[in-house]
């Protein structure tokens, strides 16, 4: 039987984990927020700026069409990385539940730990969709953006030419920034060492 000064010790290790536990889910969901919400927002605000391009005087037009797909990286690294962090965050739950039911001698927590898309996508279902979303998003608005070049200034062979390079170069490194999303990979910190 356990001493007094054991149930204490058990005691005080299972309210640590089980703050813990409540501030990993916390921050989960947090990045499901910014996943769900922010991103898509930002998205839209970027598709309605590069609407208004046509509108636009000469230099501006340049402008908007340089600085649109430029910054849909922003937008794709920003996704990724909060689909990684809610990654890290499930799996930090996930961790903390084998450490309660480890500490209580039973199985009682495990909805993470049991979830059927666990390990399947890096940020779960929820973080998969958003990338794949904000992807074909960047892609559609990249060929948009050549699109607009073209028909606004066919006459330019050059800046077509230095454009389609631009737009190449940007679609490259969404690439990678999706290749090395799907190659992450959550270690926990006795992994890591």
């Amino acid at each position: 039987m356990p001493s007094s000064i054991e149930n204490i010790n058990r005691s005080l290790a299972l309210e640590t984990l089980l703050s813990e536990y409540k501030e990993l889910y916390g921050l989960a969901q947090l990045r499901l927020l910014a996943l769900d919400r922010r991103i898509p927002i930002v998205g839209g605000l970027l598709t309605a700026f590069l609407s208004s391009v046509p509108v636009l005087p000469g230099l501006s037009q340049i402008l908007a069409l340089m600085a649109v797909p430029i910054s849909l990286i922003w937008l794709v690294r920003t996704t990724i990385n909060h689909a990684r962090s809610f990654e890290d965050a499930i799996r930090g739950v996930e961790h903390k539940e084998h450490q309660i039911n480890k500490l209580l001698s039973e199985d009682l927590i495990g909805f993470q730990r049991t979830h059927p898309s666990r390990g399947n996508t890096v940020g779960g279902r929820t973080g998969s969709e958003t990338v794949w979303a904000v992807m074909l998003a960047s892609g559609l608005l990249l060929a948009m953006s050549l699109v607009m070049v073209l028909s606004m200034y066919a006459e330019h062979r050059m800046m077509i030419l230095f454009y389609g390079g631009y737009i190449l170069g940007i679609f490259t490194l969404l690439s990678r920034s999706l290749l090395g999303w799907q190659a992450y990979r959550y270690q926990t910190n006795a992994q890591s060492q």
